[in-house]
């Protein structure tokens, strides 16, 4: 994994192995979250997950499961 900052912007450049973690660990919160009685993600933080689970999962392969809708 590389991350370069610059003017207030972020880039990560993952391995295929590496993205594949990633959407584990955004569909790994999501679901976490919803396992408990009266607790959800902060809107922005699911839309976060939501957008990275979406453009990571092609990447990590197609037999990742769906991530829930916020």
């Amino acid at each position: 994994m590389r991350i370069t900052h610059c003017q207030g912007e972020h880039l990560i450049a993952l391995t295929s192995p590496g993205a594949s973690r990633l959407v584990d660990a955004c569909a790994l919160l999501v679901l976490a979250a919803e396992s408990v009685p009266g607790s959800s993600l902060p809107p922005e933080m699911a839309s976060v997950l939501s957008a990275l689970f979406d453009g990571l999962k092609t990447s990590a392969g197609a037999s990742t499961p769906a991530l829930p809708e916020f």
